[in-house]
């Protein structure tokens, strides 16, 4: 159960997806309820309960789903589900809670989002959500017998600050596609080809062009990158959002027309060989959970400069894999020149169009820790949890039959 899924792109509705294709794999059936979308109409998909929305425009360019609508109980009446897995503990969440209850489901919840770092973009300090934020999940997660957190640092964040007993929960990170690993040289190379990247350093990153994100961040730190540099580079920004306009004005105020392009939104299927054409990831990011992008770009062998902050920092291990920086300019731009001079001051014109040999050491690093985090292998961790849940409900009912017959 979600607040937002296909054909809007993000990180929950990726995982959502990635998971439930990974269940039906093994032989599991799933419904994913999810709330309507115009542009969903002409999308083909199957075990997907679409409910009603109340505002098609929302804050950041989500919509509004109505977790009201009648027609989702009815479906929970129609079909004898063994688990409720929801993703928001807002909206659908009390959804979620009302229908555990009702129907004697137990319920599990992943904990995708610093809700409070995230809000606290938009509400520009008005609302103090890193104090309400926790005293709410406390309560929502009170209520589920299960919690899921996508790394080991949120784990310790749901246990330390939201006051989650230790033993109701456990780690189930977003599985990343098979075909993420698969994508051919030749097909990197074209793309590096089609955006005059042949002959210098291609730079990326993939993210909603919106506050939370940071993307701005990015911006001033490029334009120190082209001033230490000295030498031609190009940075991909994949994506789109409410901020794009902004951000390709502000690029354009920092003098890096020749350097940046705006992609827009790249198709999905189309999306690992972008990871797989880059020398190098930046991200700069400060809400995530776990940062999907970031093991995306690992399964294409592609190292990681990132920000320091929680989620990212569960993955790259700073030297190893990727790089990671504080959230200054400066040191976020030196970092990253001092990536492109290792990777390729040295080589040859006749050696640039694919990954050099002088950071191949990361690039197989940050592969090798992909290589964990495969689609199949998460269904399969989600299974045994999912056992493990039903079976212990399964007895909490005979105790309590067996209290009240007692009584």
């Amino acid at each position: 159960m979600t607040n937002n899924y296909k054909p809007i792109m993000g990180g929950v509705p990726i995982s959502i997806e990635r998971l439930a294709r990974g269940l039906e794999a093994l032989g599991h059936e799933v419904t994913i309820f999810a709330p309507t979308y115009k542009e969903q109409q002409d999308m083909e998909e199957a075990n997907v309960f679409r409910y009603a929305t109340c505002m098609k425009h929302f804050i950041g360019g989500i919509v509004l789903p109505n977790p009201f609508d009648i027609r989702i109980e009815k479906e929970f009446r129609r079909k004898a589900f063994d688990i409720i897995h929801v993703h928001h503990p807002m909206l659908i969440g009390r959804t979620a809670v009302h229908l555990s209850r009702k129907f004697h489901i137990p319920l599990v919840f992943t904990y995708h989002t610093r809700y409070e770092q995230y809000a606290s973009c938009y509400t520009r300090g008005i609302c103090k959500l890193d104090r309400i934020m926790p005293l709410y999940l406390h309560g929502f997660l009170k209520r589920c017998s299960f919690v899921f957190a996508p790394t080991a640092g949120m784990r310790n964040y749901l246990t330390d600050i939201c006051h989650v007993p230790a033993e109701n929960t456990g780690i189930l990170p977003t599985g990343i596609e098979r075909r993420n690993f698969d994508v051919a040289p030749e097909t990197a190379a074209e793309i590096r080809r089609y955006y005059g990247a042949e002959h210098m350093p291609l730079l990326l990153t993939v993210s909603r062009m919106a506050g939370e994100k940071n993307v701005a961040f990015l911006l001033e730190s490029l334009a120190r990158v082209k001033a230490l540099y000295g030498k031609p580079f190009r940075m991909l920004m994949v994506g789109d959002g409410p901020d794009k306009k902004a951000l390709e004005e502000r690029g354009r105020q920092l003098g890096l027309q020749e350097n940046l392009v705006f992609t827009g939104t790249i198709p999905n299927e189309r999306i690992a060989d972008y990871f797989k054409a880059a020398d190098a990831f930046l991200f700069a990011s400060k809400t995530e959970t776990q940062g999907i992008v970031v093991l995306e770009a690992f399964a294409g062998a592609t190292p990681v400069i990132a920000v320091r902050a929680s989620g990212v920092e569960d993955l790259v291990d700073d030297g190893v894999n990727g790089i990671l920086t504080g959230e200054d300019t400066e040191e976020y731009a030196a970092r990253v020149t001092e990536f492109l001079e290792e990777a390729c001051g040295g080589c040859g014109v006749e050696e640039m169009p694919y990954r050099k040999a002088c950071c191949r050491q990361m690039s197989e690093n940050a592969l090798q820790k992909a290589a964990q985090y495969r689609e199949e292998a998460v269904a399969l961790k989600a299974v045994h949890y999912y056992n493990s849940v039903i079976a212990e409900n399964a007895t909490q009912k005979k105790r309590n039959i067996r209290l009240l017959l007692e009584g």
